[in-house]
């Protein structure tokens, strides 16, 4: 099988005429584990680019652009030792996030993996990657819900786009952490909505107890 890639316009779902919640469903019955494919039997990969590279390629061109308009009518001065600085910022950062980024999930063997470009940088036990459904409050009060999927020395990858619609968009969350056997955690730290299917393997039976109802 082919393995999947993801991109800004592939989660982040600028779409006016459905919601977030009904796009994202959508995507789950292509592929109930999207945005993941299960390259092998219980392993499941996705290859994305980091958001912030374009943002970084943003910055990147207007900095560049601004500079170059700017001092087309004006002498140099001062200032144009901040808009180096500034162009010589978003030239490494661009760098640094032009890597693809890798994630497999391995549930046989109770692993995950992350890889920017050629280069693993993290491999960890499986309940240390989880699907989360995150809330943020916005300046009229409204919370808006999204589901993300992050993990330790994981970059946290944006799957759906805002909604306030909580409970659907929590279904689906739910649906897709248990298609991928990893845990699962609301958006309040204590809750009994938290599913924790794997356990740190280290921990002591009191702490384990303490991770069903609460998740830092």
């Amino acid at each position: 099988m082919s393995k999947s890639h993801v991109g800004i316009f592939g989660t982040w779902d600028m779409n006016f005429w459905t919601t977030p919640e009904e796009v994202f469903k959508a995507k789950l019955e292509a592929n109930p584990i999207h945005p993941f494919t299960e390259t092998s039997p219980d392993h499941f990969e996705v290859t994305l680019r980091s958001p912030w590279l374009w943002i970084s390629l943003f910055g990147l061109l207007v900095t560049s652009i601004s500079t170059v308009g700017y001092y087309a009518t004006n002498p140099p001065d001062q200032s144009l030792t901040y808009f180096i600085m500034a162009i010589m910022v978003f030239f490494y950062t661009t760098f640094v996030y032009s890597d693809l980024r890798r994630i497999v999930i391995d549930t046989a063997r109770h692993e995950y993996e992350f890889h920017v470009g050629s280069r693993l940088m993290y491999r960890g036990h499986i309940h240390n990657v989880y699907i989360r459904l995150v809330g943020q409050k916005s300046g009229t009060g409204d919370t808006y819900y999204t589901v993300v999927l992050n993990g330790f020395h994981l970059e946290e990858q944006v799957l759906t786009s805002s909604t306030i619609r909580r409970h659907k968009l929590e279904k689906l969350g739910r649906k897709l952490a248990a298609r991928l056997n990893v845990n699962y955690f609301d958006f309040l730290d204590r809750s009994v909505k938290h599913v924790v299917r794997h356990r740190c393997p280290y921990a002591s039976p009191d702490d384990s107890i303490e991770s069903l109802s609460l998740f830092a």
